[in-house]
């Protein structure tokens, strides 16, 4: 499709979405409506280093003015046409001094300190000779006239928020909407802009460049792919946890199904954190665990024990098939189920054959609790100071059947 680029220009560019065969919406709106989506939950060191890199040659960057009188564009100077422009950077046009001396870093289009009342860059509030670190400029006298030729152009590109990870690019509104991004009209920098914050949706983060956002781990329980997603949630909710309420009452199941999908979510926060995913995968194998410990507390008195168990183990292996397409989270089963297995020989009534068998099942449950406990600490403290990326483990979670069927996560795939 013909674009509207930040050189005056039409260009033919593309955007690629994933498709979502379960009838929903996309990864970026459902990391927008909750998902579990690392980045957004603590601060990533590659997402970091991105934003630090587009950072560094933003402080390269110089304005590029038409010589038409056409508009201008905050770009670096090899991007800038020595014939057609002219490229604006300090200290070599006009720059404003500071104690003493002229400044390095600049200009900005449409953004200077000697011409923004608001905020005024005066003592003891001077603007640093750092254009990665100026503030947006919220009042600007209504002049075409100042002077300064980086100011008196009219500005064709201002950031734009594309993709999931944080990434930012000067660009005009048509090709920000056409990419599906979220463009500033207020700002003149993409350091003036928090990405991430806006990638993430829900509530603000307390401190714009950390995310804090824990709670998604128990959100994501309740979002769906799509409806299909949704409908198979609801026939496992309707078969298997209706029979579980009806045996162990809905209280410990609740517990179980909560921690269970928690566990799962951590997990897969730890080992898969740019992969968005939804939906209570971990609490339903976690639930699938309370069958287990079920039959096995029940092994004495069963007629067919291994028949019972191998149709457990058929469901399993159905699911754990079920996890490799998109958007639903092997890691999370595989979590969730042993985090299940736990909590329920720590939650479920039991029947006992006597003494021993009574204190035997006590001393499994003050083990289970304790095991489950130090499980989950570690997941969190390794998820917090000790991040991983491992990209082989995503083959347990979804197969690229075709080049498009697994969504891209590396880091630096932006779709153009």
């Amino acid at each position: 499709m013909l674009v509207l680029r930040n050189k005056g220009v039409y260009e033919s560019v593309k955007y690629i979405q994933q498709e979502n065969f379960w009838i929903g919406p996309s990864s970026i709106a459902l990391i927008h409506l909750g998902a579990k989506f690392s980045p957004c939950i603590r601060r990533d060191a590659q997402i970091d280093r991105l934003i630090q890199r587009e950072h560094d040659l933003e402080r390269e960057s110089g304005c590029c003015v038409q010589n038409d009188n056409s508009g201008c564009v905050q770009t670096l100077q090899r991007v800038c046409s020595e014939t057609l422009a002219t490229f604006i950077k300090w200290p070599e046009h006009n720059a404003p001094e500071q104690d003493g001396q002229k400044r390095v870093s600049g200009a900005v289009c449409h953004q200077d300190p000697r011409t923004c009342e608001e905020p005024a860059s005066i003592a003891p509030h001077v603007w640093p000779d750092d254009i990665t670190k100026w503030p947006i400029c919220t009042y600007q006298p209504k002049t075409n006239h100042t002077g300064f030729k980086h100011m008196d152009c009219e500005i064709k590109g201002r950031p734009c928020c594309i993709g999931t990870k944080g990434s930012c690019e000067i660009t005009t509104r048509e090709y920000c909407t056409f990419m599906h991004g979220y463009f500033h009209e207020e700002a003149t920098l993409c350091s003036q802009v928090h990405c991430l914050d806006e990638v993430c949706g829900l509530l603000p983060f307390l401190n714009p460049e950390v995310p804090d956002q824990f709670y998604r781990l128990w959100l994501s329980l309740f979002l769906h792919a799509g409806v299909i997603h949704c409908l198979v949630s609801v026939i496992f909710q309707m078969t298997v946890l209706r029979d579980l309420e009806k045996l162990a009452g809905w209280l410990r199941i609740s517990i179980i199904y909560i921690l269970s999908g928690i566990s799962g979510n951590l997990a897969s926060a730890l080992f898969l954190p740019y992969r968005a995913e939804v939906g209570p995968a971990g609490s339903q194998f976690g639930l699938l665990a309370c069958l287990f410990v079920e039959l096995f507390q029940s092994w004495q008195i069963l007629a067919k024990p291994w028949k019972a168990f191998f149709k457990l183990v058929g469901i399993v292996l159905f699911l754990f098939l079920f996890g490799l397409l998109p958007w639903i989270d092997n890691i999370a089963h595989i979590f969730g189920f042993i985090s299940g297995l736990l909590l329920s020989f720590a939650f479920l009534p039991y029947i006992t054959f006597g003494t021993v068998d009574k204190y035997r099942k006590r001393v499994m449950i003050i083990l289970s609790l304790v095991v489950f406990i130090g499980l989950f600490a570690s997941l969190v403290i390794w998820l917090y100071v000790h991040p991983i990326n491992w990209t082989w483990i995503e083959y347990l979670t979804c197969i690229p059947f075709t080049n498009k069927f697994c969504e891209k996560y590396d880091i630096d795939h932006v779709l153009h």
